[in-house]
């Protein structure tokens, strides 16, 4: 699975990056009511990332800024296929799909020279200013990596019609990727559609299944080259500043970081179920409303097996760093509501509006995020990353004649969570992840936002004789953020930060972009 042959990151040749794709797709009939669809995708990606300034180590200051060389040397390749081979049966009241998937297959390589002039990290601008860094983070050795990624995916489902207003779908599918051992990975899934009254315009939906995550290619990358012998990734704590030799801080004799799955590591899966109901409330227009919810296990996160336990003196093994684990110990549970309306509203326009009300909870933030206490994962759960309680979608286009057609697309919504910590390595973990006492994770709400999108397009035929077969010129004009409205991102929540409780980054501001497009 290892491999050195990529060249290194000074090589002449890796001057610009490319990427070659090629697609196919085949749909041919075996009999009358028996098809066969194969859907082909193959790739090349060559990314090279060269760092101008070199020699300086990467400063960090936690939410103020970051300076120095950005040491990001590396490059990436990267040769996949897809397939999906799918039967179609139509029989009776049936419609049987049965196929076989592979969502990646692909030898990935990586020629890794990042951070090897090393990268300081300070609590607080104040720590800046006293020359007081609580860590120094540097790589050195072997960075060349070639692995490969191998998913495949076997499925079988059955939509049938019982009577004119009652139809069902059940189904089952497996999943197995190569970097894990787990092999039992069935997921099934159910649908039931009933329809009320003879205009059949009331339809009640019901549905649940099961779904199984994967690794990605990165984590069994890293098991690879971290292993405390090829790529050495070197931590530091409390080092001297600027330079981290001093002191008898040999950073080239430190302990090295490696990186491992756990024994026990699993293919995360979730439950996923829903019910609703939906009303035709005109000729042309639906109105639906629909309780959509999940239950995750065994979801992906990191721990530190060697961090160093109360009253954090030390790790219990000195002759390693952090010794990262990847488990499937965690868990998530959403709930959510929306109203969604769609079809024609009057004369002139025609579109979507949807309203939601939800909830997600975690106790991770994926399978990179470490716990603020390895030993204490109690305080983990908490508001999801990704938790939006309120959101508010318009989409749609409003035409009144050939050259009044406009398409529109609003969007509002409530804050997402985000971090309270202290901003200092209290732990002594080498991360300044530390929460005051009792606090959970993503306690604080950062703020919400709103913005309105607009597209004009009309086509100018060249030759009205010839109608569509003629060449024709499309002229379009887009605005993103026509109001152009602050919506703030990034919030601040280091109580060792002078800009605690403050955004630090904004979503892109009005952009106006003008298009032409000739079709012959």
């Amino acid at each position: 699975m290892r491999g050195a042959s990529l060249p290194p990151i000074t090589d002449p040749r890796i001057a610009r990056p490319f990427l070659e794709k090629f697609q196919s797709n085949f749909r041919f009939r075996l009999y009358t009511r028996l098809v066969n669809e194969l859907q082909t995708r193959t790739g090349t990606h060559y990314s090279p990332t060269v760092s101008r300034l070199r020699g300086t180590p990467r400063i960090i200051v936690q939410d103020a800024f970051t300076g120095g060389s950005a040491q990001a040397d590396q490059l990436s390749t990267e040769n996949h296929i897809q397939f999906h081979d799918a039967l179609t049966l139509s029989s009776g009241n049936h419609i049987i799909k049965a196929g076989v998937t592979s969502p990646d297959i692909s030898r990935r390589g990586m020629s890794d020279r990042t951070n090897t002039d090393g990268t300081y990290s300070f609590s607080s601008l104040r720590d800046y200013e006293l020359g007081k860094p609580f860590s120094f983070a540097m790589q050195s050795g072997d960075g060349h990596i070639a692995v490969w990624q191998e998913e495949l995916g076997v499925f079988f489902q059955d939509d049938f019609r019982v009577r004119p207003n009652l139809s069902t779908g059940a189904g089952v599918r497996w999943d197995w990727q190569n970097f894990i051992s787990d092999r039992n990975n069935v997921a099934p899934r159910l649908s039931i559609a009933y329809s009320l009254g003879r205009g059949r315009k009331t339809v009640l939906r019901a549905g649940a299944c099961y779904f199984y995550d994967k690794t990605g290619w990165r984590p069994g990358a890293d098991v690879l080259r971290f292993d405390g012998k090829h790529l050495r990734q070197m931590l530091l704590q409390n080092p001297s500043f600027p330079n981290p030799w001093a002191d008898g801080g040999q950073i080239h004799s430190a302990p090295a970081n490696i990186s491992r799955f756990a024994g026990d590591v699993r293919n995360p899966y979730s439950i996923q179920y829903s019910f609703g109901v939906e009303r035709q409330i005109g000729r042309q227009t639906t109105i639906s409303a629909n309780y959509i919810a999940s239950k995750g296990t065994k979801l992906f996160r990191s721990r530190d097996l060697n961090a160093p336990p109360p009253p954090y003196s030390g790790r219990p093994d000195p002759g390693v760093a952090v010794l990262r684990q990847f488990e499937s110990s965690a868990s998530q549970r959403t709930h959510g509501v929306e109203v969604t309306m769609r079809g024609r509203f009057t004369r002139f326009f025609n579109g979507t509006v949807q309203c939601s009300l939800g909830s997600a909870k975690n106790d991770t933030g994926g399978i990179y995020s470490f716990p603020a206490d390895n030993y204490d994962l109690s305080k983990e759960w908490g508001r999801a990353d990704f938790d939006q309680r309120h959101r508010l979608n318009l989409a749609g286009s409003f035409k009144a004649s050939s050259w009044f057609n406009l398409g529109i697309l609003f969007e509002a919504y409530s804050g997402r969570p985000y971090e309270l910590t202290v901003g200092r390595d209290l732990n002594q973990d080498g991360y300044a992840s530390d929460r005051p006492a009792g606090v959970r994770r993503n306690s604080l709400e950062g703020l919400g936002g709103k913005t309105l999108d607009l597209h004009w397009g009309r086509d100018f035929p060249l030759d009205r004789s010839r109608k569509e077969k003629g060449p024709v010129l499309t002229v379009a004009l887009d605005a993103s953020n026509v109001l152009n409205t602050v919506n703030y991102t990034s919030m601040v929540g280091n109580l060792s930060s002078p800009f605690f409780g403050q955004a630090v980054a904004s979503a892109p501001a009005r952009r106006l972009q003008l298009a032409e497009r000739f079709r012959f």
